[in-house]
């Protein structure tokens, strides 16, 4: 029992090093084999505790930094998630009867499709997806272009799982060596499909824009008495950036504090500087209507001091922004005081630059969110912006998690994304998922640190298979786990 323990302690060690802020991607490639060896062999009750055990252990080293927001909150969302390794646990016990190739592929399909209802199940979480650990081989993730971070994901488990049945040294060689050669090859298809994109894609022009970081801490942002500092050093690093001409300069979500119309002198100081600049600003503020609506907003002040626009963020967080199910957690408002926010409805678009290009800006997390990335696309989207406030989860590595699931919204639909972070990181991402720039300090330091960056980011103008079709790969992999369970049944019988 001890060293399987080991086992499982190892490989959830190696996936969570995988991600930000170690950033060893290389290591995801093996890092189940361990967890696969403490599960040969196994009945469907071990195999499920030990994949909870190991699940566990990653999203408590991956995702620990939730108790920032709450503490009590964030052990329960690990332990929610830790079910999810539980139940590939039990699939890889229940499909054992199957045939090497297809076995080593279903299982495949059943972390995909345990990945799929994570990121939609109980308003969706699809941070730290496997393929996620990928975001800086820029030439196998292109072919999220038709799969999504899903198909990175199940290459990656499939690796995985022919090291261990590899290692395993029980196989006929002959089988062995043909499910060897199949899976190689697929690999290399996939690595060709990315040299092949990245070299026939061509840009049609370009968007030059600016981003401000104005590095606020939580525990200062929402204090009356700072508003006008706090806007004040956004204007200050707005002019600053007008030397180089952007077509757009974009601020963070809710960096200018409070109500849209409450300190109207603060808005009209945002509106003078984009007069004077004679460039739009894209600012984000809470935005009240009536009595009872409240709005997360991205509001466009445009180029002559106009209000030129606003996008209501339409994907809310759950228990940030509304209580879910309020008539049977309504207790919970006792302690958290929520009021809830209302969803925008619309795919609103922005225009920047003399060209006129368009773009939609996501809020908060709507950037991790893949519907919410084609819907801004499929609506005409030449390009996508995020403005966003991770400074809830002080310096950990939440921002750089972030990133890397907004590197696949960019490769998923072809499409440069523009990330402008209250604390970080504020990054512009190519369609190729390229990080191109960011907001840095002198030591390189992307987080909790203030400043401007500009970039010429390039346009490209094609609607991708993912852009077009949305999770079919997704769709195909619930198909194939039907079929297998058929198959097993049957077999089970004979």
């Amino acid at each position: 029992m001890l060293w399987t323990m080991i086992l499982v302690v190892l490989s959830a060690v190696l996936l969570v090093i995988s991600y930000p802020q170690t950033d060893w991607g290389p290591l995801a490639w093996l890092a189940l084999v361990p967890f696969f060896f403490a599960l040969d062999g196994k009945n469907a009750r071990s195999a499920f505790s030990l994949g909870y055990a190991c699940g566990f252990l990653f999203f408590a080293g991956t995702l620990g930094w939730f108790v920032y927001v709450t503490y009590p909150g964030a052990f329960l969302f690990i332990a929610y998630l830790s079910l999810y390794f539980a139940a590939f646990a039990v699939a890889f016990v229940f499909f054992r009867r199957l045939g090497l190739l297809a076995r080593l592929f279903t299982l495949s399909a059943v972390w995909v499709a345990l990945e799929f209802i994570r990121g939609h199940a109980l308003s969706g979480f699809g941070w730290a997806s496997l393929g996620h650990s990928q975001y800086k081989n820029y030439l196998l993730i292109q072919i999220a272009d038709v799969t999504g971070v899903y198909g990175v994901s199940f290459l990656v488990i499939l690796v995985n799982l022919l090291i261990f049945e590899s290692l395993k040294l029980v196989h006929d060689i002959r089988q062995m060596r043909r499910t060897q050669i199949i899976v190689t090859l697929l690999v290399c298809l996939v690595l060709g499909y990315g040299i092949v994109d990245t070299t026939h894609t061509r840009a049609y022009g370009q968007v030059k824009v600016g981003v401000v970081q104005p590095n606020i801490p939580q525990a200062l942002k929402w204090d009356p008495r700072l508003k006008g500092r706090i806007v004040e050093r956004s204007i200050l690093l707005t002019r600053a950036l007008g030397v180089q001409k952007p077509d757009i300069i974009i601020w963070p979500e809710t960096s200018l504090p409070g109500i849209l119309g409450e300190s109207p002198e603060l808005f009209e100081e945002i509106r003078k500087t984009a007069r004077d600049m004679r460039i739009p600003v894209l600012i984000g503020t809470i935005v009240q209507e009536g009595e009872e609506k409240y709005y997360n907003s991205a509001v466009l002040v445009s180029a002559d001091g106009a209000m030129a626009g606003r996008y209501d963020k339409v994907h809310l967080v759950p228990f940030g922004e509304y209580l879910p199910l309020r008539p049977l957690l309504g207790f919970v408002n006792r302690f958290i005081g929520l009021a809830d926010f209302t969803p925008g409805r619309e795919y609103t678009l922005f225009s920047a630059g003399r060209e006129q290009r368009k773009f939609g800006a996501l809020i908060c997390f709507e950037d991790t969110v893949p519907y919410l990335r084609r819907g801004f696309t499929n609506a005409g989207a030449q390009f996508l912006v995020n403005i966003t406030n991770d400074a809830w989860f002080a310096d950990t590595k939440a921002p750089f998690l972030h990133l890397q699931a907004a590197v696949f919204g960019a490769v998923e639909n072809k499409r440069a994304l523009v990330r402008a972070a209250n604390t970080g990181v504020s990054a512009f991402i190519d369609p190729f998922g390229r990080v191109i720039g960011a907001v840095q300090n002198e030591r390189g330091k992307k987080t909790y640190v203030a400043g401007t960056a500009v970039a010429a980011l390039p346009l490209v103008n094609r609607r991708t298979v993912y852009t077009k079709y949305g999770d079919v790969f997704a769709m195909f992999c619930f198909l194939g786990i039907l079929g297998a369970i058929w198959t097993t049944r049957t077999a089970s019988k004979r």
